[in-house]
């Protein structure tokens, strides 16, 4: 019980530890995997693609437009992390106590170690685990972030105000559950499932197979084994980003809709910018959804594939092939550069934070 309590500590520190490190890049992340070449028409969504750049987000947003969403990560994924360390401890311990380890195959420094299949199945169930928060979590997330990149500096001052307004986490929330209940929060479910669990099992796998060839001892934090960590943390976490980045383009587009996402502030633009705005009143966000359910989106590659018909994805599967069919296999990495550069230290800072944590509160036991 004592080792779970720790885990669970350990891991929701690291997490606001690397939430913290990679906001920045992860806003930037997330703008660039929502936008399309937007050629055609000209939408609120469109304009993210002017800040599209960690310096131009400052410029015309404000420093806090790193930052944007991270309030819901802070409560959501940095719990996510505790959940996810926890369970694979967990997971760890019951493999242990069904196979025990055998020093002849698998020890470091005299130390018995599971076979890194064990990790690997581990860090699979720990992804699966983490689904109830992860999705929530991540979709609050996203919509915000995408949502403060509609912001434009020409737009009137209760525009910008509303934008901002409405990106906020805890108003993406409310609009969700208010139009879709708690359902809404799950929208990109199955295809985040699909990205956490391989994806976790890559992250641990990868971790702990770096620590075994670069012999480090369990709970040794000091000297050169902070080095160690640090880059078999960095490692891993850029191994696992690598190997689910498509779907994660994928669950970002299916949460970010156009139709999903909350229209009040594209009610206070100006009429010339209202007209090229994609139907709020006519989208499925108004409130006669009946009425609304037969309209055809005019998103035009914003991120959303321009198709034969540009209505809301029918799942993840419809979602991929419309993407590539209009814009190619390039689609599914859109982002990858922010996304992979942040990996590093994000989870480099993370691992190691996470067994400097350990550590302290093994000895405090």
């Amino acid at each position: 019980m004592a080792s779970s309590v720790n885990d669970f500590i350990a891991g929701y520190i690291s997490g606001v530890a690397g939430l913290i490190i990679g906001s920045p890049l992860d806003v930037l992340k997330v703008r660039l995997q929502a936008q399309g070449d937007a050629s055609g028409v000209t939408t609120a969504r469109t304009r993210g693609a002017k800040n599209a750049s960690l310096s131009a987000m400052v410029q015309n947003e404000g420093i806090r437009s790193l930052f944007k969403g991270i309030s819901s990560p802070i409560v959501g994924l940095a719990g996510l992390n505790s959940i996810l360390f926890a369970s694979y401890s967990a997971s760890m311990r019951l493999f242990e106590v069904m196979t025990p380890p055998q020093p002849s195959l698998y020890s470091v420094a005299g130390e018995a170690l599971q076979p890194l299949s064990h990790v690997f199945a581990a860090g699979f169930v720990a992804g699966v685990a983490c689904f109830l928060v992860s999705t929530p979590t991540e979709l609050v997330k996203c919509r915000a972030q995408v949502i403060a990149s509609r912001l434009d500096p020409t737009s009137s001052a209760a525009a910008q105000k509303a934008i901002l307004s409405e990106s906020g986490s805890w108003h993406v929330t409310k609009d969700v559950v208010r139009r879709f209940g708690l359902r809404g929060l799950y929208q990109g479910g199955w295809v985040t499932i699909l990205r956490d669990a391989p994806g976790y099992g890559v992250y641990f796998l990868s971790y702990e197979g770096l620590k075994r060839v670069l012999e480090v001892p369990a709970g040794e934090t000091g000297g050169i084994n902070t080095w160690k960590l640090l880059f078999a943390g960095g490692v891993a976490g850029t191994l696992s980003w690598a190997s689910i980045y498509p779907l994660d383009v994928i669950k970002t587009r299916l949460q970010t809709q156009p139709h999903l996402m909350s229209s009040e502030a594209l009610r206070t633009l100006p009429t010339s910018a209202a007209a090229r705005v994609p139907t709020p009143s006519t989208s499925l966000l108004s409130k006669n959804h009946n009425e609304a359910r037969g309209l055809v989106h005019q998103t035009s590659r914003q991120g959303h594939s321009k198709t034969l018909s540009s209505a809301p994805y029918k799942g993840m599967v419809d979602c991929a092939i419309r993407s590539y069919r209009s814009e190619g296999m390039g689609v599914f990495m859109k982002g990858a550069a922010p996304a992979l550069l942040r990996a590093f230290p994000v989870n480099a800072v993370t691992f190691f934070v996470y067994e400097l944590v350990m550590a302290e509160l093994q000895k405090l036991e």
